[in-house]
């Protein structure tokens, strides 16, 4: 019996030397505002990795705010529902059947912002002026800004737009938009971002798939 123990003590050893600690893929990503359209929408790609000779196979995003988690390899574009700061995790499984998890704080936040003081001048030719501001953490290389207008009864009669470039964060920039067409019956207008784009965003069009609204 007391020469089985050294055996038992040397079999130990080797069981720990051939199965070590598993190496688990390691989950990373990166996000940007995805100006295509001027609302929360966030764009998310995977930068995760794992050992050689394996790939990763599966990815799964939770975005913190209502919606059910997304299944999607690739590039996502995620619509959130308001302002605010948000753990998005993503979960990777790489060709060994082997998950690695990584959560980030996410700040989402309207990247190109107008205030609230625009005014309409009714007149030839009616003008809404106003204030946009980058409040994102990066240059917004373009910002689209569009004004409908209207007569009494809510009918659209026209539209005008206003392209500003180069606005660094927390840069704001001023903007004028005549009527496109001068109708007399203008009374009220309505003045939003219809895009912009983020100095971050990548230089190729990703495969989005949009979940939380259009």
């Amino acid at each position: 019996m007391r020469r089985a123990c050294p055996l038992l003590v040397l079999v130990a050893i080797v069981a720990v030397g051939c199965f070590g600690p598993i190496e688990r893929p390691t989950a990373d990503f990166v996000w940007c505002p995805d100006g295509d359209v001027g609302r929360l929408h966030y764009w998310f790609t995977s930068t995760s990795t794992t050992v050689p000779g394996a790939t990763i196979e599966r990815m799964v995003w939770e975005f913190e705010d209502g919606s059910p988690p997304l299944d999607a390899f690739g590039d996502v574009v995620h619509l959130f529902p308001e302002d605010g700061r948000y753990r998005v995790t993503l979960t990777v499984t790489d060709s060994r059947g082997i998950s690695g998890t990584t959560t980030r704080d996410v700040d989402v936040a309207l990247a190109a912002f107008i205030h609230s003081t625009w005014t309409l001048t009714l007149g030839y030719p009616p003008t809404v002026s106003g204030i946009v501001e980058n409040r994102y953490v990066e240059r917004l290389e373009q910002v689209v800004v569009r004004a409908k207008f209207y007569d009494a009864d809510g009918v659209r009669l026209t539209d005008g737009r206003f392209e500003v470039t180069d606005l660094d964060p927390g840069e704001q920039a001023a903007f004028e938009i005549h009527a496109e067409i001068f109708r007399p019956r203008i009374f009220h207008a309505t003045v939003e971002v219809e895009s912009f784009e983020a100095e971050c965003a990548p230089d190729w069009d990703p495969v989005p798939a949009r979940v939380g609204g259009d």
